[in-house]
């Protein structure tokens, strides 16, 4: 009788034990961990468990110990002056502003300042190409040496900065995709002149190949007469320079289909009654399935601005409607364009150009107008010196953000 005793009474110690230890212990792990893998009993335990049948203990429902607050990566700018916008979806988008690069994650309400360390100039104005949330680029011109630049790239949403010297200075910047990109480089402008340098990439910006240049002398393929506005392609061997020239009837658009070592002109006919108009054109917005917009205004009595349409990769291009307005405009999908000089009325199109529509709309900007984007028909944001405004109903309404 004593043995069984002794042995019922340690039974009991060890029952109590585990009843009273082995959950605390747990909770107060989940409690701090938060996110942490689920938890499981030594496996010694699970024994001694299943010896004595205990009942199995779910997971805390109240947390013992409050969870640390992290504090925030970057600095969180309310209402920062915003200079460029670039939005991807309702909720994130990038920004600049003088003396920083900015993130949104909250449709611009509050921006993260991503700004590399010791910036060395202002990115404002500076020319940059965003391919998603987390990868961007950003050149910065050397102030005091025109032929030099700095190319700051991200790879994880501006947490890092990698930087490279650039051997060319002021230029337009794109990508295909994380690894191949294009660079027109601005030789100077001068008497409707305008001399570039094109270079290419493989590697994500490390490294650049220069493929076409202009020097004295030499009768190029890509001319230098016409101010180049931009630079666009949609593989490693098919691309576009659009431009301006003060020539009637006439629109400045170049083809390479050889990765830019030779270009030729591609020639488009005018609309009905601008057929003597002089043009100012800029970079094409490509789709799938061989869809494309390219955006030209028109300079005649009545000034306009038409978007051509090609459904062949830019083999050829056909003009749509003009529209007796000029101002700023988003490309949102291959059929919807909106169009707006900040005034009373706001334009858009849901066939590529060919009607249009207006709304008048309740905040108008007007010359003060720095951009606008949309990422649907419905939902956009327009930039102004007076601040960011966001609208959800194709801008029959706006509304300030971060105030």
């Amino acid at each position: 009788m004593k043995l069984n005793t002794k042995k019922i009474f340690l039974f009991i110690a060890a029952l109590l034990m585990l009843t009273a230890c082995a959950p605390a212990q747990v909770e107060t792990i989940e409690s701090i961990a938060g996110d942490a893998p689920e938890l499981s009993l030594p496996a010694h335990t699970e024994e001694v468990a299943e010896e004595v049948s205990l009942p199995s203990t779910e997971a805390p429902t109240e947390t013992l110990l409050a969870t640390p607050t992290a504090e925030p990566r970057f600095e969180i700018i309310i209402a920062p002056a915003l200079r460029k916008i670039e939005m991807l979806d309702s909720q994130n988008g990038w920004g600049q502003a003088e003396g920083m690069i900015l993130r949104t994650e909250d449709g611009g309400e509050t921006w993260l300042n991503i700004s590399p360390e010791n910036i060395f100039s202002d990115p404002a104005y500076a020319p940059s190409f965003f391919l998603d949330a987390r990868t961007g680029w950003v050149l910065l011109a050397n102030n005091e040496e025109y032929s030099q630049s700095v190319l700051y790239k991200t790879i994880d949403g501006g947490a890092t900065w990698m930087w490279r010297n650039m051997p060319f200075g002021r230029a337009d910047i794109g990508f295909l995709d994380a690894e191949k990109g294009y660079i027109l480089e601005n030789l100077g402008a001068g008497a409707g002149s305008n001399g570039v340098g094109i270079w290419t990439t493989e590697n994500g910006g490390d490294d650049y190949n220069r493929v076409f240049l202009h020097e004295p002398g030499y009768d190029a393929s890509l001319p230098i007469s016409g101010i180049k506005n931009g630079i666009f392609f949609t593989d490693s061997q098919n691309g576009w320079v659009v431009g301006s020239q003060p020539q009637d009837g006439y629109i400045w658009l170049y083809r390479t289909e050889d990765g830019g070592f030779s270009w030729t002109h591609q020639d488009l006919a005018l609309p009905f009654s601008y057929e003597n108009a002089q043009t100012s054109i800029y970079a094409p917005v490509f789709f799938e399935n061989g869809l494309a917009i390219l955006p030209v205004y028109l300079y005649s009595e009545e000034s306009a601005t038409v978007f051509y349409r090609t459904v062949d990769n830019g083999e050829r291009w056909t003009a749509t409607s003009p529209l007796l307005a000029r101002g700023k405009y988003a490309i949102v999908s291959a059929d919807e364009i909106i169009l707006w000089d900040g005034n009373v009325r706001i334009y858009s199109s849901d066939d590529s150009g060919e009607t249009w529509g207006y709304r008048e709309t309740d905040w108008q900007p007007a010359d003060t107008l720095l951009a606008i984007d949309f990422i649907s028909a419905t939902e956009g944001w327009a930039l102004s010196d007076e601040g960011l405004y966001g609208s959800k109903d194709g801008g029959l309404t706006w509304g300030k953000l971060g105030h």
